[in-house]
């Protein structure tokens, strides 16, 4: 027997900043693309290949936005995030 859900007013529930970009990747890229003054699609591709490979966002904003040099280089971040640059271009 399958049972409908109904939704009504109270099925909605409105994020703060820090649950959407938490739970939505393109929409953190545009916070840190205000906040550290970059291009926003070079931040979500970045993302997105953390992402991916399932590294925390964390490497590419202390690598990356940060230019913090001590977090050791991911090669199959950069990879990844290659791959997504080349996968832009083509749609």
């Amino acid at each position: 027997m399958q049972t409908e859900k109904n939704y009504d007013a109270s099925s909605i529930r409105i994020l703060s900043p820090d649950e959407y970009a938490s739970k939505f990747f393109w929409a953190k890229a545009g916070d840190l693309a205000t906040k550290y003054k970059k291009p926003e699609p070079w931040i979500r591709r970045g993302l997105e290949a953390c992402e991916r490979v399932h590294v925390p966002h964390d490497y590419f904003i202390n690598r990356y936005l940060l230019n913090d040099k001590s977090v050791p280089r991911n090669p199959t971040v950069d990879l990844v995030f290659i791959e997504i640059l080349k996968e832009d271009k083509r749609s």
